[in-house]
């Protein structure tokens, strides 16, 4: 199974936060320590104080007894502090305890003569912060020193710790909220164009080989669409190709194709045996409908080519309708049909190639006189909504069955290979020139024959009305020459 492909926004997301998180932890470490070491300064210090306040009320009579007295309030006041718990050790020059806690941790390290010592320690399974002050007992040099010890436990420098730690993090947190507000528009706009290269492939024709837009791209996906467009220049050319060698083809094949017909309908107007006749009977249809099958792929060649250098403008489906038929109304009348022209509106003008909609209503026509039989009606119609004009070819011809009508529009598809001389190549330049001009077109159930009563098929093409188009939202897929 594969793995879902990596999202380059996903990983700028990733990286970006994971960098303000390493920086967010290093500050609140370094806030920390801060906070650690100004609380342990300020309290320590007022410990000392209260040491040697202490200091001063320890007397060593004249036989080297140690004593202190400290009236009651002072004793409650020594042994009070609000949050956190007092003890006091004093110690003789011996060890012997004076006052206090007899088993209050000692330094572990000697202390010298006037001088204190702080350290951390246990005391009833609380943590304690304890400050020892070495009084000496008198001036002379090799006398010992009472130690004077004050434990605190830490409740209120933890608490003032992380008081101070919270108002150092509280900004920087919320900073860092906005700075990922600000990362994550940042990520939005900053691959927006890639977005928009993306929007700009996606809603492009398969036909649209116009090399893309390199003026607004960005610098980082300028070799990207170079590339892409280079890639659209060599399709291009491939197509340009492949289109000229049909062309060439079919031109090469007509003129064969033509005098092998016309030999045929010579050798049948002859009176041949009828050894032969069938023979020649099968050449001529034979002939005929690959005469029929160069003319579609040569006008399909010529379509494809228009599409790179169409001329867009205002043009006038009317003249195009009566310009059509008067070219139709001959092989409509040898068949035994009636062509029915209705014109139901003065505003018909849309924007387009005249050429390549003329191109679009003579398949229609050849279609339904193609497939009418005898005695059959072709009705074009042509009329307008608010914002619409429907130009409609109707037949009563053989018909085409609902389940089939999306495939009719499809290159080489036939209903009935074995009926007439089509070959799947005219509805599909319907469908193309209505593509290029921005219109839609379906097919319906047409009209009943009055002798097969087979119902024929109804073709409507839907274009913008130019009389009511405004400029910027006339079709965005032109190519004026």
């Amino acid at each position: 199974m594969m793995a879902p492909p990596r999202s380059l926004k996903n990983q700028l997301r990733l990286w970006l936060l994971l960098t303000m998180l390493f920086v967010l932890g290093i500050s609140a470490a370094i806030s920390y320590s801060r906070a650690l070491h100004y609380a342990t300064q300020a309290y320590d210090q007022a410990l000392l104080r209260t040491v040697l306040a202490l200091s001063d009320e320890v007397i060593v009579d004249e036989h080297n007894q140690v004593k202190i007295e400290l009236p009651e309030i002072a004793s409650h006041l020594l042994s009070y502090n609000e949050g956190d718990h007092i003890y006091i050790r004093i110690t003789g020059p011996e060890g012997k305890l004076v006052f206090g806690e007899a088993h209050l941790p000692l330094p572990t390290h000697p202390v010298i003569g006037n001088q204190e010592i702080y350290y951390n320690s246990t005391y009833k399974g609380e943590p304690i912060r304890v400050v020892t002050f070495a009084l000496p007992v008198s001036t002379e040099p090799n006398a010992g020193n009472i130690l004077i010890s004050m434990a605190e436990t830490t409740a209120k420098r933890d608490a003032m710790v992380a008081e101070m730690v919270e108002e150092m993090l509280l900004p920087q947190v919320l900073m860092m909220i906005l700075a990922a507000i600000v990362i994550e528009l940042g990520i939005f706009f900053a691959l927006k164009p890639m977005q928009d290269l993306k929007n700009a492939l996606h809603e492009r024709s398969y036909r649209d080989l116009s090399a893309l837009d390199t003026d607004s791209t960005p610098h980082e996906l300028q070799p990207l669409v170079q590339a892409m467009n280079a890639l659209l220049e060599r399709v291009k050319s491939g197509l340009q190709q492949q289109q000229q060698f049909i062309a060439d083809a079919s031109h090469q094949l007509r003129t064969p194709i033509a005098g092998l017909q016309t030999q045929a309908e010579l050798a049948l107007r002859s009176e041949p045996p009828e050894s032969v006749k069938e023979p020649l009977n099968f050449i001529l249809r034979s002939t005929t409908r690959l005469s029929h099958l160069i003319q579609r792929l040569l006008s399909m060649a010529r379509t494809d080519a228009a599409t790179t250098q169409l001329k867009f403008q205002t043009v006038s489906l009317t003249s195009i309708i009566y310009e059509e038929c008067a070219r139709w109304i001959g092989p409509a009348t040898d068949k035994g049909l009636e062509l029915e022209v209705l014109i139901e509106t003065q505003h018909d003008h849309v924007w387009g190639d005249a050429l390549m909609l003329s191109e679009m209503l003579n398949n229609l026509l050849e279609n339904a006189i193609l497939y009418t039989p005898e005695q059959g009606l072709i009705k074009i119609r042509l009329w307008q909504t608010a914002n619409d004009v429907f130009l409609q070819v109707t037949d009563n011809g053989v018909g085409i069955p609902p389940q089939q009508a999306a495939r009719v529009f499809e290159r080489f598809y036939r209903l009935n290979p074995n009926q007439g001389n089509g070959c799947g190549l005219g509805l599909a330049i319907v469908a193309e020139v209505a593509e290029h001009h921005n219109a839609t077109i379906n097919v319906s159930p047409g009209l009943e024959h009055p002798v097969t009563h087979d119902t024929g098929s109804q073709f409507t093409v839907k274009f913008g009305c130019y009389d009511v188009l405004p400029q910027n939202t006339r079709p965005a897929n032109t190519h004026a020459q």
